[in-house]
């Protein structure tokens, strides 16, 4: 059985703002036909809408909607229902009900941060920066005036390449108030891929650190973008980067052709209120807030886009799991760049008013010391994550009893590691969850007083709001409840689509708005989802997922490559790695670490292949491509022999 959570007198502010908008399709047995007419209930079931002005009184029709409407208003939703007049049961309307929660990402945030002005919203992983809610609202808004100040229009894309910071967190929700589209680059991620992505996604605006280690970032947009050095802040013109105008860099330092992000949030602070409220006025929940680059299912990079609507009902979803109130701390490590880190953490804290600590970058013995000295009650993460955690305690004492919770998703979750994040950790409560970035993120999992061996089995029920069924991938129909096949999901969560993609997108939602996953599991009889294994051969690695074409491509560019194979085997600690099989050209001659230090200096370091095996000849399949199923059966005899040696 799969619980919900009805709305109660005892609601939050979020719930406040639930809606269900009723449209009639269709009448039968109707002297009238007041096809079209709409009505819209709040959460307290007040009709919002002017009564219908109809030939004959017709008070019926408003009971039966105001109870329907009562029915669905939990959460996002889509229903189609026929509805009876009680006294004549031939007379009856067709309707398709919406219910939403009306708000958009800067009305959340403002509205947590009225109720929460003196909470401690923010702090950096040091603990030396720390900000309130109200400091929170006070920032963003005026990173939003800023924004629109200098040009940047509502659907305007404005890129973060940045690590996990109170400032990141201030772009997000800035971005959002001025009605530009977020689009996170990962921090780590080098040349090539960044400037295919702010070519790709058009970016206006980018608002970035010097480097998640020094200044390696701003030095490579200097290479990419040379116009910057010369240019007036604003009024970038680069022949690479065309859409580009705006650089602003999360620094006290200044660098050439950019905004420094004191002088911008100051810039904001000039600018009438009135600039952001026309422009809040233009905004809908259904407009696009944020496009996150992945490699997803088919391995190429693509923006996914998501909604207002997608990620605050997706992040309620998860917080209604976690049962997060303001007295929370939240421990950010899931980087910000991916919609782990953007939903499921920082903006499910946001929801519920609890403090985030952000953690620029992860050492699991600096990590236990920060949970312990900030008594954080919610700690998310990947399995590596937790893996390195126990590993720590098990060495020496740290006291994190304050952690009741958290989520652990992003790779496969070995049984014995749920075990011991509940005995080691003492995280009573963990919620291992599946999803994916095209759904928002979250899809299914568990609840927190489930038990452990629940936990271990399966990834949960689906979230409110979300529909999973198995297909069989062969002949397209539903499994039985326990059959193996592909997992397909439907509901509020799935994405506006692949950011000017439309091909990609129509192959992976089908016309009746199910995603195809691509990932392989079953059904239990009590609704909860088992992951079984991927059709694709994306490799996840510590929850990063890794396209092996893009390393494939890499070294087939080198001149001594004739081709190359990549894929993943497991690991105990990071859930896969990469493994690399070449080809060389006749008369070549390269060696393993030649071809490391070759990739190292071209691709993040979570991408670079942990081994490389020289084939004199790769198996093929009857189509002449490569068979990745025994390529990955030799590389884990391989990975096998070295351990023994």
């Amino acid at each position: 059985m799969i619980r919900m959570n009805p709305i109660t007198k005892d609601r939050n502010h979020i719930d406040n703002c639930r809606k269900v908008e009723i449209t009639v399709q269709n009448v039968d047995g109707i002297p009238c036909a007041p096809i079209g007419k709409k009505m819209i209930f709040s959460a307290d079931g007040i009709l919002e809408t002017e009564p219908w002005q109809l030939p004959w009184p017709m008070p019926w029709m408003e009971h039966v909607c105001r109870t329907f409407a009562m029915e669905m208003i939990t959460v996002t939703q889509l229903k189609q229902a026929r509805l009876y007049n009680p006294e004549e049961p031939d007379q009856c309307i067709e309707v398709l009900a919406k219910s939403y929660i009306d708000l958009t990402l800067g009305q959340l945030a403002n509205e947590t941060c009225r109720l929460y002005p003196e909470r401690e919203a923010l702090a950096s992983s040091n603990g030396i920066r720390r900000f309130s809610y109200g400091q929170l609202r006070e920032s963003s808004t005026a990173l939003a005036k800023g924004l629109i100040a200098v040009g940047v229009e509502k659907n305007d894309k404005v890129a973060v390449w940045a690590v996990n910071s109170p400032e990141f967190v201030m772009a997000q929700f800035g971005t959002a108030k001025s009605g530009g589209v977020m689009v996170p680059l990962n921090a780590h991620e080098r040349g090539p891929v960044i400037e295919t992505t702010l070519r790709q996604s058009e970016t206006t605006t980018l608002i970035m650190q010097p480097g998640a280690k020094s200044t390696e970032n701003i030095d490579l947009l200097y290479r990419v973008c040379p116009e910057l050095s010369k240019a007036e802040p604003g009024k970038l013109k680069a022949e690479k980067l065309p859409n580009l105008k705006n650089v602003i860099v999360i620094s006290d330092e200044a660098y050439p052709g950019t905004f420094k992000w004191s002088e911008w949030i100051g810039l904001g602070k000039t600018i009438e209120d009135d600039i952001l409220l026309q422009r809040q006025e233009q905004l809908d929940i259904e407009d696009v807030v944020c496009i996150i680059y992945t490699s997803g299912t088919t391995g190429a990079p693509k923006g996914v886009m998501l909604s207002h609507k997608n990620v605050i009902e997706n992040a309620v979803a998860m917080a209604e799991r976690m049962q997060l109130s303001e007295t929370d701390v939240m421990y950010v490590q899931t980087p910000m760049f991916h919609s782990f880190g953007y939903v499921a953490s920082a903006l499910t804290a946001v929801t519920h008013g609890c403090s985030m600590i952000m953690v620029d970058k992860f050492h699991p013995e600096a990590a236990m010391k920060l949970i312990e000295r900030e008594k954080c009650t919610v700690v998310s993460g990947v399995p590596t994550m937790f893996i390195a955690f126990i590993n720590e305690l098990e060495q020496q004492h740290f006291d994190i009893s304050a952690v009741r919770t958290g989520i652990i998703a992003g790779a496969s979750c070995p049984p014995k590691l749920i075990q011991n994040i509940e005995e080691v950790l003492g995280i009573k409560n963990i919620i291992p969850a599946y999803g994916l970035t095209e759904a928002s993120p979250c899809v299914t999992a568990v609840y927190g007083d489930d038990p452990p061996e629940l936990k271990a089995s399966s990834v949960g029920a689906p979230i409110p709001g979300v529909e999973v069924k198995i297909i069989d991938p062969e002949t397209q129909e539903a499994v039985d409840i326990g059959g193996s096949g592909e997992i397909r999901v439907r509901g509020y969560n799935i994405m506006s689509g692949y950011y000017r993609k439309a091909e990609e997108t129509a192959a992976i939602v089908d016309k009746d708005g199910w995603l195809h996953t691509g990932d392989m599991g079953y059904l239990m009889p009590n609704g909860y989802l088992c992951i079984q294994d991927r059709y694709k051969d994306i490799i996840i690695r510590s929850g990063e997922n890794i396209s092996p074409k893009e390393i494939e491509d890499l070294l087939n560019f080198h001149p001594d490559v004739a081709e190359s194979s990549v894929v993943g085997v497991p690991h105990d600690l990071y859930g896969e790695e990469v493994v690399a099989f070449v080809r060389l050209k006749d008369k070549c001659v390269l060696t393993a670490e030649m071809l490391r230090q070759y990739c190292r200096d071209r691709l993040a370091t979570h991408k670079t292949p942990k081994a490389f095996h020289f084939m004199e000849q790769f198996p093929l399949s009857s189509s002449g491509k490569s068979l990745k199923s025994e390529l990955r059966r030799m590389a884990v005899k391989l990975e096998s022999e070295i351990k023994e040696q």
